[in-house]
């Protein structure tokens, strides 16, 4: 049989359901489907509708614009094929459902878009735009626009560069092709593959999921045979645990014998599965409602944790919608139900918003409206269903940088009640989930709304956006039917909340329980001290017109937005509204770590499980023994845990960091004296005078002896700079002192005047930068410039030379970074090249630790802050040393190194210090970290905010050294290909870097490796996380092949060569269990670590361990696995050969966003260099 030609939508249904969706629908194309497909509901019908309708609104807004259409019918027989080729060559402005194809592709473009460029037709040539009703991009449309970009490729000469999106709400969006094609080109040969292999008798095993056209299908299969994903709460993972076993039902799980074990399943787990199970099997009750059964009362727990009601008690509920091209969230309704005095039925009210601005004027609305409730009931409780509600009024109260004192001061006292954890630790509910509109068949009837579900409500929402109505909910002509039919939807849900407190007060009070007080957490200092910050940065933003204050981070780099629009600061409105935000920046990550605390203290009480995946909890930390110490002064009781060491956690204590950790069952909080994150252990101590005080006032010791969740407290670091930040701003903001010239330069994102002549010079005589940079600087004042240094182009020597150019010019300088090694290497490195070049300079390191044998064996002087005379010519220090008042107009120039990590606040707070600043680093290699959301551009770093959404710095802003003398060429090239527009070059002398391996990897092996560039070795495995022993293995195989071999390089106008030792070799791992494991293999045969603690590191080979076995099985998801600053530092570590170990099915997974799709394009590029 001639096999069919391949459909943009079997690609796309493929790329979203590979194993189910895609084998029914070849099935079906093959003609040997039998069955029958659900038909379509009234709302899928009515999409297909708008759809059609929103394409013919563009083509006839187009004609309104005097474009010339071709109006093509996009059938496909081979006149339609010419009749399109004839349209392009005719030159058309648009090209309405072209007929494309090729030797095995074929499809009709919705749109084809002339633009200028060459083509056999002329100048012009035609990009695809790929017209959907839904107002987010979802990958199915990248994929879909790619299979156009290929059908298109042939008849214009070469692949068009961009592809658009015409979306819900008459958006375009425009993608680079490249940024993708990878990931499609792998896409379509595993669809060919799977074509080949199609085997029409081998029915896949059915999963719950989206399967495109078959879902509802898919779904009938699954509840008529019963499957496992029916039980509510069960997992992925535990269902093919439970399959494994034979378990295949939830019958067969309900019947389960008491004594059955399932491995890889915890005994309590399975237990509770498979009491869910039954009760959702056994019948119902002659009233309809379903079965539910009591779980055990613990303290803390469930019930216990229901507060008294008052009459004052709010019902809340939100609706919202997603913009992942944006990747930003629009809150469109907030629902409220509420009682007035002495009346028995509630009252709804309602804030709509649709756009960013009416967002924050609707949150602020109504946290005014709570407010001066809650003047008349202070005791009130907001109740609502689910941790979505939480999450999204903490993330608009920072994006708009609105009410965060009062939403911090509200998450402080707990005045947001979830009903969720308590009904799931309360009941076991015979429901297939513990949605709300599960729960309530237990106290109401039926509905009334037409929409049923979030779900519904969003799609109802996309809907209205498209249908012309009013922006009000009501009857038509002057209100919305759409919106009311959502208002309604969600008031239901607000009133269902209510009646859900009051069923659970019923079950309360039926189990003879009292409503106990329970204690809340004081911490009054920390929102004292956020009003001065909070009052000068309101002050700033007050005074912008309210289009300005709702700007998404990514909209805020629109420059023609920006253009002629300056206040009466003299600012433009960009640089204040982000001196505005800037100020409340430190707050901000101060209070991400206090609401994190409050949210981990309550899941904690509730179902500690949850904190698994939390780097920052130890969730099962079992006690192991205690031990006094005494000493002069004090005495005190060191207390051991154990945990798994494959909890990947962020905690840390030494010297200079103190981890304070709290015992979520006895709030006792106590100080680490030692963790050993790699073995799973921690010490705890508990000084003697603070147990006999806990004893004293009537409570336990606090310290269980059996297991326990420790949840790290944070600590406030920023506190010194909040209170120097806030005396500069107000000389900036009330007084009459301007911003310091560099810094407002910086702000206003301004070119620097000759920078472009002086790249153009530099690049004729690329090692004379310093001194030309230094002549350039001496003649300049009140400016700031980038100096960005990709892998290997000498970034730290540069900078250091510079310096001491400067040194000459009789210019001081101070030196800072985010971290004290970025500080230290650099102070080193200059202090060697003044010492080359016989310049006698004293270097000093500000710091009040005197212990830095480092330094102190270079001959660094080691001072204290308060001790410095301003008159030093170079001084290292953190943001806390040049932040200080007396560090004032100190200096010539501030240089930052690793500026890519760099916040913009610490930039701030310390810019007073010099004349001019210089920002060093690269934002493609790793990135500064942040906790909150931050408003607008506010939380980007030094460099990101300088250079925007560019892999390069342009030549007005900075330097880039262009020139790798690090990598083999061929490396260079894909690193450049990958992250620098392929603007970073190799030195060409570097092409005799190489190796010679040892020995074969294998004597059954035939494998030819390369001996130079880099290496994709693909590995199968499946249900790996956090460590692959197949990885292992094969790593510790290529090293033993490696070593005893030879290398050769060059360096600095020599060739270096050896034999290949441990040295030689680095190895890097994204997780640090299998940083651990390769340690514990590999004896000592290679440097091993990750990519974080090897950043400016470089050796003859670098090896990177993907480890994780697909993006279903990697913590934290494809987004950190293959988070392109790590992925860029991890292979442009190699001088001669970079190779990658990883598993292939990284690349096959569910691809959810298009910042996915973007990380795993680069994949599928590396892969191509197996």
């Amino acid at each position: 049989m001639k096999r069919k030609k391949i459909t943009p939508s079997q690609l796309s249904l493929f790329s979203r359901s590979p194993v189910v969706g895609a084998w029914w629908n070849e099935l079906r194309v093959q003609g040997l489907f039998k069955d029958k497909l659900p038909e379509r509901n009234d709302l899928e019908n009515q999409l297909l509708k708008d759809g059609i309708r929103h394409e013919e609104l563009l083509i006839a807004n187009l004609k309104k614009q005097g474009h010339r259409i071709a109006e093509l019918g996009g059938k496909q027989t081979e006149i339609d094929y010419q009749s399109s080729i004839d349209a392009m060559a005719e030159g058309y402005d648009y090209i309405w459902q072209a007929s494309l194809n090729n030797k095995e592709m074929r499809g009709a473009a919705d749109l084809l878009e002339k633009i200028k460029g060459s083509s056999p037709f002329g100048n012009w040539t035609y990009q695809p735009i790929e017209c959907k009703l839904s107002s987010k991009t979802k990958t199915t449309f990248l994929v879909q626009a790619c299979c156009y970009c290929e059908l298109l490729t042939p008849i214009l000469g070469s692949k068009p560069n961009n592809f658009k999106l015409y979306l819900g709400g008459k958006n375009f969006k425009e993608f680079q092709t490249d940024k993708f094609w990878y990931w499609y080109l792998h896409l379509r040969e595993r669809f060919r593959d799977f074509q080949n292999h199609f085997d029409p008798d081998k029915e896949p095993i059915d999963i719950p999921g989206d399967h495109g056209d078959w879902t509802a299908f898919i779904d009938e299969r699954l509840a008529k045979s019963r499957d496992l994903m029916m039980v509510a709460k069960m997992r992925q993972t535990q269902r093919l645990k439970l399959k494994e076993a034979g378990i295949n039902s939830i019958d067969d799980l309900a019947l389960l014998k008491e004594s059955s074990k399932v491995k890889g399943l915890r005994t309590e787990i399975l237990n509770d599965l498979k009491q869910q199970a039954q009760l959702q099997v056994s019948p119902k009750g002659t009233d309809g409602r379903p079965n539910y059964l009591l779980k055990k009362i613990e303290k803390d727990k469930g019930l216990m944790l229901l507060t008294k009601p008052n009459e004052g008690d709010i019902w809340f509920d939100l609706e919202g919608i997603q913009d992942p091209v944006l990747g930003t969230q629009l809150e469109y309704l907030i629902g409220i139900c509420f009682k007035e005095k002495d009346s028995l039925r509630t009252t709804y009210k309602s804030w709509w918003a649709h756009n960013a601005l009416e967002e924050k004027k609707a949150f602020e609305g109504w946290v005014d409206w709570v407010e001066k409730r809650l003047e008349k009931y202070p005791n009130l409780k907001i109740y609502h269903y689910g941790s979505y509600e939480k999450s999204a009024i903490r993330r608009i109260a920072q994006q708009y940088s609105t009410k965060e004192a009062v939403i911090d001061k509200w998450l402080r006292s707990n005045l947001l009640v979830d009903l969720l954890p308590i009904v799931t630790s309360t009941i076991i509910l015979g429901e297939d989930s513990y949605s709300i509109k599960k729960v309530e068949k237990l106290y109401m009837d039926k509905r009334d709304a037409d929409v049923k579900t979030a779900g519904d409500s969003v799609v109802a929402y996309r809907i209205w956006a498209n249908s012309g109505e009013p922006e009000i909910p009501g009857k038509s002509p002057t209100g919305s039917p759409r919106l009311q039919i959502i208002e309604d939807y969600n008031r239901e849900d607000c009133e269902s909340t209510e009646r859900l407190q009051n069923w659970l007060i019923n079950l309360k009070k039926a189990e003879g329980l009292t409503f106990e007080s329970h204690e809340e957490e004081k911490e009054d200092e920390l929102s004292q001290e956020i009003k001065p910050l909070e009052s000068l940065s309101q002050k700033l933003l007050d005074e912008l017109p309210e289009e300005y204050k709702t700007l998404k981070s990514k909209e805020s780099n629109d420059e023609t937005f920006w253009e002629n629009k300056t206040g009466k600061r003299g600012l433009s409105f960009r640089a204040q509204l982000l001196l505005g935000h800037l100020l409340a920046f430190h707050h901000r990550e101060n209070k991400i770590d206090w609401w994190n605390y409050f949210e981990r203290k309550e899941i904690a009480r509730l179902d500690s499980d949850e904190l698994l995946e939390d780097s920052e909890v130890i969730e099962d930390a079992i006690w192991q023994k205690c031990e006094e110490k005494k000493s002069a002064r004090t005495s005190a009781y060191y207390h051991s845990f154990k945990f798994n060491p494959e909890q990947q956690l962020k905690l840390y204590c030494d010297n200079n960091s103190r981890l304070t950790l709290e015992i979520a069952s006895t709030n006792l909080r106590i100080d680490a004296v030692a963790i050993d994150n790699d073995n799973g252990e921690i010490t705890l101590k508990y000084p003697k005078n603070k147990l006999e005080k806990r004893i004293e006032e009537g409570e336990s010791e606090g310290i269980p002896k059996s297991s326990c969740t420790l949840i790290k407290r944070p600590v406030d670091i920023s506190k010194p700079l909040r209170d120097r930040l806030e005396k500069q701003a107000n000389s900036w903001i009330d007084g009459n002192k301007k911003l310091p010239a560099a810094l407002s330069n910086f702000l206003e994102c301004n070119s620097v005047k000759g920078l472009v002549d002086l790249n153009q010079k530099i690049y004729k005589n690329r090692t004379d930068i310093p001194k030309s940079l230094a002549e350039f600087l001496e003649k300049e004042s009140g400016i700031t410039l980038a100096i960005q240094g990709p892998p290997g182009t000498g970034k730290s020597s540069v900078t250091a030379k510079l310096v001491t150019e400067l040194l000459k010019l009789d210019k001081n300088i101070a030196i800072s970074s985010n971290s004290n090694q970025a500080i230290n290497n650099l102070l080193i490195k200059t202090k060697i090249v003044c010492q080359d070049q016989d310049l006698k300079i004293e270097i000093i390191k500000a710091t009040s630790n005197k212990k830095d044998q480092e330094l102190s064996e270079k001959d660094i002087l080691l001072l204290p802050p308060k001790s410095l005379t301003l008159k030093e010519r170079v001084v290292g220090g953190t943001t806390w040393v040049f932040s200080r008042e007396e560090m004032k107009k100190a200096f010539d120039f501030l240089i930052i190194d690793e500026a890519g990590q760099m916040s913009l606040a610490n930039l701030l707070v310390m810019a007073q210090c010099a004349k001019t600043i210089i920002l060093v680093g690269d934002q493609q290699q790793l990135s500064q970290p942040t906790k909150a959301d931050h408003p607008g551009e506010s939380g980007k770093s030094c460099l990101e905010y300088l250079i925007k959404d560019a892999n390069v710095v342009p030549k007005d802003k900075g330097i880039f050294l262009n020139t790798s003398w690090r990598m083999e060429p061929s490396l260079t090239n894909i690193v450049s290909e990958l992250f620098y527009d392929q603007k970073l070059i190799g030195c060409q002398s570097n092409k005799i870097n190489s190796i010679k391996w040892g020995k074969p990897l294998s004597s059954k092996s035939e494998d030819s490796y390369p001996n130079k560039g880099i290496i994709f070795k693909k590995i199968e495995h499946y249900g790996c996380s956090v460590k692959s022993f197949e990885e292992i293995n094969l790593i510790e195989q290529i090293i033993d092949s490696l070593l005893g071999g030879s290398f050769e390089y060059a360096q600095f106008d020599k060739n270096i060569t050896g034999e290949i030792k441990a040295k030689h070799i680095l190895v890097t791992a994204p997780y640090n269990v299998q940083v651990n494991l390769l340690e514990q293999r590999l004896k000592g045969k290679a440097r091993v670590g990750t990519v974080d603690r090897f950043q400016g590191q470089e050796a003859p080979i670098a090896i990177h361990s993907l480890t994780a076995s697909s993006g279903d099985n990697a913590p934290r998801g494809i987004d950190f696995l293959l988070e392109p600053n790590r992925l860029n530092v991890a292979i442009s570590r190699a001088q001669c050969l970079s190779i990658i170990v990883g598993s292939p099915n990284l690349a096959t997974g569910l691809i959810n966003t298009v910042n996915e799709a973007e990380k795993v394009n680069r994949l599928c590029r590396l892969m191509m260099f197996d």
